[in-house]
């Protein structure tokens, strides 16, 4: 077999029987098409009707362009017939036209230097057939008129099509006699700057934009595309870009329907200049929240920023239900110390130390990896980790986060708990860590995260002067996590009966037994029975071994001490 020395692109002649599938066949994609040619035309305005005609309703499109010079390129795939300029800095496709195959068009057009126009009539089974269409004389104004019948699904579509296309589109568009409304595409963008035959608009917005956000517009045509979004790191705010193409030759668009943008050099270079663009414009403010790798990267192309605002939210303890890490109140200007991140309990329970505590040497204040390496930061003393020692009647233990304590040891008093933590005084620094010591009185330890006490040691110092209700409270952060399986109870009746289980273990720890007994059954008989009992009257009850005796007292004026309110 032999084997040709060369190959060569080409287009197949059969392209033109996969005509009707170029386009999605939508009426958006046709407007936005036939838009582009008429701007493309010089025109000064178009106008949009519908009207019915016999049995039929028609969208007609008019324009005030040059016109269409030569037929012969109109039904030409890929071969758009502008000139050179156009075709330099538009990139057209010579398929636009295409958008209406497999419908009924009628297209007259007359060019401006002509005396007289033309028409041709395409019937929808001609868009794929490559016959010869006849073309006639017309009378028309300078400019092209294009005239569809609609189907039922661009009917019920053209109005909001309309309005889109319309909406960035640089010319007057009028649909019927009514003007329909215009905006700039970069309009509320804090700055503009332009580069490259583009224009980039740098908005103001803490949430990244959603994928299928317009980002990029080329004359009225917009398109979703990955642009940079720049964030303070904790948070604050957000900076995006929005980019209008004006004559950018080298960006450009998937073909036929030009509705993403090519992945290519330049579309690189210009996410590069949409960055640099949202760092000048944080730079002129002067302040920000930036990460150090961000500042970093504002360096690398060349814009000088500030270092990020030097002030860190006050260390608050994160509760297990959510954990989540919420920010405290914002420390500047005084003594910091940069916590770590642990679980609920830990936290918890070093919150109380500390507060009962002076010696830390300054405000506990949450950590923030993003500024690791500013000066400012790195100048800061941190914990860099911490237990908890308890001693009790048997041994001595170290309890941090992630470790358990001894199988021997039960809830109750020991004999001493002490928060002990590892401070470095910067994050540069040669010297050993201090170690810093804390009397604690609480240290909560759950052996599992979930919403029950059984398995969790509560273990209180001899001196702890805790209640039942703060300890309760202390429970509920450390150790409540709602069981979210849509078999389980709702949050609210969970919580609702860990409350109830952390007063009873609260009780039990700190007032005895039948003192917690008799609490419980307080908080049973309020929730479950009190409803019961008619407004000013009063009952005495007994219950024992399962029998319960009620009856309403001699003097209801005077109820029992221990009976229900």
């Amino acid at each position: 077999m032999t084997f040709p020395t060369t190959i060569h692109a080409s287009v197949g002649e059969s392209i033109i029987h996969k005509a009707t599938r170029l386009f999605a066949g939508c009426v958006a994609d046709a407007l936005h098409e036939l838009l582009q040619n008429a701007r493309r035309a010089g025109a000064t305005r178009v106008d949009i009707r519908r009207f019915d005609r016999d049995s039929a309703t028609i969208l007609r499109i008019r324009d005030d362009g040059r016109g269409i010079a030569d037929p012969t390129k109109l039904l030409a795939l890929g071969d758009s017939g502008w000139d050179s300029d156009i075709a330099r800095s538009e990139d057209p496709a010579g398929m636009g036209v295409f958008s209406l195959a497999g419908r009924h068009v009628v297209i007259r057009s007359r060019p401006a230097d002509a005396e007289d126009g033309w028409q041709v009539t395409i019937p929808p089974q001609e868009w794929e057939s490559g016959e010869p269409l006849e073309l006639v004389p017309a009378i028309i104004a300078k400019g092209t008129e294009i005239e569809i019948e609609l189907s039922k699904a661009w009917i019920d579509e053209l109005g909001e099509a309309v309005k889109n296309a319309a909406r960035f589109y640089p010319l007057p568009v009028f649909y019927g006699e009514e003007r329909q409304a215009h905006e700039a595409f970069l309009k509320e963008a804090v700055r503009v700057e332009n580069w490259n035959g583009c224009s980039i608009g740098v908005f103001l917005d803490k949430y990244t934009p959603h994928r299928e956000q317009a980002r990029i517009n080329f004359h009225g045509l917009t398109v979703p595309c990955r642009l940079p979004h720049v964030h303070d790191a904790d948070g604050g705010r957000g900076w995006y870009a929005k980019v209008d193409i004006v004559d950018a030759k080298n960006l450009q668009f998937v073909l036929p329907a030009r509705k993403e943008m090519v992945q290519n050099t330049a579309l690189d270079a210009l996410r590069e200049a949409c960055q640099a663009a949202i760092f000048r414009t944080i730079a002129r403010e002067g302040h920000h929240r930036l990460s150090y790798t961000q500042w970093l990267r504002a360096r690398e192309l060349g814009i000088s920023l500030p270092e990020a605002a030097p002030f860190l939210h006050l260390w608050t303890p994160r509760i297990a239900e959510t954990n989540d890490i919420f920010p405290g109140e914002r420390i500047a200007g005084e003594p910091m110390v940069i916590m770590p991140t642990l679980s609920a309990n830990i936290e918890q329970c070093v919150d109380r130390a500390l507060k009962s505590a002076d010696g830390l040497g300054g405000s506990p204040v949450r950590a923030m990896l993003e500024f690791a390496g500013y000066g400012w930061y790195n100048a800061l003393p941190r914990v860099l980790g911490l237990s908890f020692q308890v001693e009790t009647d048997n041994e001595t233990f170290h309890y941090d986060d992630g470790a358990s304590v001894p199988d021997d040891v039960d809830s109750g008093r020991v004999g001493a708990i002490t928060l002990e933590l590892a401070v470095r005084a910067t994050a540069d620094s040669e010297e050993p860590a201090d170690i810093l010591a804390f009397p604690a009185d609480v240290l909560i330890v759950p052996t599992d995260c979930c919403s029950d006490l059984d398995d969790v040691a509560i273990l209180l110092g001899t001196d702890c002067a805790i209640t039942p209700g703060e300890l309760a409270s202390l429970l509920e952060a450390s150790c409540f996590w709602p069981n979210e399986d849509c078999d389980a109870d709702s949050h609210y009746t969970q919580q609702a009966a860990f409350e109830m289980q952390a007063r009873f273990a609260a009780n039990m720890l700190l007032l005895g037994e039948d003192a917690a007994v008799l609490e419980r059954v307080r908080e049973a008989l309020r929730q479950h029975v009190t409803w019961l009992i008619p407004k000013d009257r009063a009952i005495s009850m007994q219950a024992v071994n399962h029998l319960v005796e009620a009856a309403f007292a001699d003097n209801d004026d005077a109820p029992s001490v221990d009976a229900a309110e």
